[in-house]
């Protein structure tokens, strides 16, 4: 694990986030604040395929919402009437 201060991320930040994007962690330090871990987020190569899938299924079979305003209405005409609502019952 690299330590690196913040001007250094500041001035190689592409570099930086490179290297933390191909697995490296690293530390950044600043003198008034405390340090900083930069570790990547990425998904686990183990996830299939199939897996993929399936939480794309679950997500169509999900009950779909309608809108609960008029399309057909302006912004502000949907704000006015939502302030309505919330104070006049």
């Amino acid at each position: 694990m690299k330590t690196i201060g913040a001007k250094e991320l500041r001035l190689h930040f592409d570099q930086v986030l490179d290297r933390v994007l191909s697995g490296e962690d690293i530390i950044v330090k600043h003198r008034f604040k405390g340090p900083v871990r930069l570790s990547s987020v990425h998904t686990p190569l183990s996830t299939n395929k199939s897996q993929k899938l399936a939480g794309l299924r679950a997500f169509d079979a999900a009950a779909k919402r309608t809108m609960p305003f008029a399309t057909n209405k302006s912004i502000k005409e949907l704000y006015n009437e939502s302030i309505a609502r919330k104070y006049t019952g």
